[in-house]
């Protein structure tokens, strides 16, 4: 069967970048969209994200031969109970939500139809201190010259890889393997950790004496360094390995107390030297993030093209059900 349609679960700034870079395209692909916001849903047609938006779950699910997903955590486990019901033995399931080891556990308990892939596009350097949220904030290039960090089960079925990995090819990323439960504790560290502080900071000035002023001035810096506090799922992120968060909280307080210290003893020119260190590092991630020369990256994968996708066939059937929609 011709991959033909795409269907998006949960559109937000991730998905609706995929969404643009699919219709960018030359592949003819048609692209539907579940988001239950009526407001969200017209700005995903507005921006040309979608083809269309559809009110129905189950709709969407039944209609595409591969199916994009992006919850919560809460909502997670129910979404992938709907899926596991409704989807067609053909489609490839591709998962961006947050938790990859509890979405492959879930997987293996709910899909017994389909074919289940893990997976995260990561930010191209250009992108990652714009600032902006939300479906709005899509960008067709929003993953160019990045990887697309794949997490299959053992079992998923090689032919659904690969077109996972067309998939990421469109979107201009390398394709990355990862293990799902290594995937969970790496990103406790950049993901967890950055939403705890950011929410200490901003406790930390609300409930300060003339907060209401404080917050009246504040700019971009505090703006982007708070900005993590708009992803639902930091507070299930931060309990889902609580050992690891733990570690990266005494971490980060360790190493808030050594400037704490140097603040305490007026030590300019040990705090400058810190400062200048990290800023050096940082440039350096950033200049690696846009070469995008990552050990592990598979630069030698085999050159799909775009097309693959698009000629891509699921001659295959898991199960006997078969579901086509109407």
């Amino acid at each position: 069967m011709k991959t033909e349609t795409i269907g998006i679960i949960g559109l937000d700034k991730a998905t609706a970048s995929i969404g643009l870079a699919l219709r960018h395209s030359d592949l003819g692909l048609s692209v539907i969209g579940f988001v239950k916001n009526r407001k969200e849903a017209a700005s995903a047609r507005d921006i040309g994200a979608v083809d269309e938006t559809k009110g129905s779950l189950v709709k969407v699910i039944q209609a595409a031969d591969i199916l994009i997903v992006s919850t919560n955590v809460e909502e997670h486990e129910a979404i992938l109970e709907v899926i596991g019901d409704e989807v067609r033995d053909h489609t490839l399931i591709i998962d961006l939500s947050s938790l990859k080891g509890v979405g492959l556990k879930l997987a293996d308990k709910y899909i017994k139809e389909g074919h289940y892939i893990g997976a995260q596009p990561v930010l191209a350097a250009a992108w990652l201190a714009d600032g902006g949220q939300g479906i709005n904030a899509a960008k067709s290039d929003m993953f160019e010259r990045s990887v697309f960090c794949l997490m299959p089960s053992a079992k998923a079925d090689p032919k659904a890889v690969e077109t996972a990995v067309n998939l990421g090819r469109i979107l201009g990323a390398k394709p990355y393997f990862l293990d799902p439960y290594e995937y969970d504790s790496l990103m406790q560290g950049v993901e967890t950790i950055p939403g705890l502080l950011a929410a200490a900071v901003f406790r930390s000035v609300s409930q300060s004496t003339g907060w209401r002023d404080l917050l009246r001035f504040a700019g971009t810096d505090f703006a982007l360094a708070t900005v993590s506090l708009e992803n639902p799922d930091i507070a299930a992120l931060a309990l889902n390995d609580r050992a690891s968060t733990l570690r990266w909280m005494d971490s980060a307080i360790e190493e808030l107390g050594v400037m704490r210290r140097l603040v305490s003893e007026g030590d300019l020119e040990r705090l400058s030297l810190i400062l200048e260190d990290v800023l050096l590092e940082r440039e350096k991630w950033l200049e690696e993030r846009r070469k995008n020369a990552w050990a592990g990256a598979d630069d030698d994968s085999p050159e799909y093209g775009a097309a693959g996708i698009g000629a891509q066939l699921f001659g295959f059937r898991r199960g006997s059900k078969k579901k086509d929609s109407d």
